[in-house]
């Protein structure tokens, strides 16, 4: 299955600057953070045609002064983002259907996958494991997830820097989403709550929690989807207080196809997670310490990346 990509590096609307900079312009060994992820795209055997949605002059800039590093420029497209997420999104996704060869696929039908340009632990394996695994005759939308256990090489120790990770605790299961997407947009049903959640996205903020609950009572959400919100807040806040032996009852009310199924009940279409055994995409950077983080440790992660990478194909 061959599928379009968007990269979706734009500054406007609710995205956050880092060290006062577009995040996926921050560098890495001489290169800014989306190109690692242009890279890996590339290298997958499952996408075909790359959106990058953003400031299109600097992109173009950035590329330039870059393009011994990329390898099929010819499948690059820059969009000049608008003025949010969800319409940067569209716009790709328009412009996709454009470019799309397949004439017997219908335009609701049409899925693209969706990244961000701060993920750049993020290998070509990992995205095929991703797409490989996506049912599109089953589901309209597909999130990626990682387990906490994966997670570990990248998370903080007394011996070693780490970015921290917030995850969500579930029956069975510790789990966080990894900025993988796969959607078909026409599907979704309720596309401008996938807005309100990126806006609201940092919940660690006690404003952005009370704002996305708010959100879903003001919208009628069902009182049991508000509840499993609850529960999943109720853990991770324990877990930030270094309680984890304490979410267990509260894991056992909640499992992840209640999750699924309240997701896809809210958004209006059919959801699924799909849960990859490389977790890279899960790494990315939110704000300056990680970023300090990133750049002290990145090669030693670029290492290992490439040792699961490699074991990844051989299996």
């Amino acid at each position: 299955m061959k599928v379009d990509a968007a990269v979706l590096i734009g500054d406007k609307g609710k995205s956050l600057p880092v060290q006062g900079e577009n995040k996926n312009f921050l560098q890495l060994n001489g290169l800014p953070l989306f190109f690692y992820v242009l890279r890996a795209l590339e290298k997958s055997k499952h996408v075909n045609q790359i959106f990058i949605v953003g400031n299109k002059g600097r992109i173009q800039t950035s590329i330039n002064k870059n393009i011994q590093y990329l390898k099929c420029f010819d499948r690059i497209t820059l969009l000049q983002q608008k003025t949010n997420l969800l319409e940067n999104s569209l716009m790709a996704f328009q412009k996709a259907r454009e470019f799309d060869g397949d004439k017997n696929l219908t335009e609701t039908d049409k899925p693209l996958l969706y990244l961000p340009g701060d993920a750049p632990l993020i290998r070509a394996q990992e995205i095929d494991e991703f797409i490989e695994q996506c049912d599109l005759t089953q589901y309209d939308y597909f999130l990626g997830i990682s387990r906490k256990e994966g997670l570990l090489p990248f998370s903080p120790s007394k011996t070693k820097r780490g970015i921290k990770m917030a995850c969500f605790y579930l029956k069975g299961l510790k789990i966080r989403h990894n900025n993988i997407h796969l959607a078909k947009p026409l599907k979704i049903k309720n596309l401008h709550y996938i807005q309100r959640i990126y806006d609201y996205r940092y919940q660690k903020e006690p404003v952005n929690f009370l704002r996305l609950l708010w959100e879903f009572y003001r919208t009628n959400v069902k009182i049991k989807k508000i509840y499993y919100y609850l529960i999943l807040h109720c853990n991770s806040f324990l877990s930030r207080l270094g309680l984890d032996s304490f979410t267990f009852p509260f894991r056992q009310l909640i499992s992840l196809e209640k999750i699924e199924k309240a997701i896809g009940d809210t958004l209006g279409c059919r959801f699924k997670t799909v849960e990859t055994k490389l977790t890279g995409a899960a790494i990315d950077v939110d704000n300056g310490k990680d970023y300090e983080t990133m750049k002290i440790m990145f090669d030693q992660w670029q290492e290992y990346q490439d040792c699961r990478s490699n074991s990844w194909k051989i299996i």
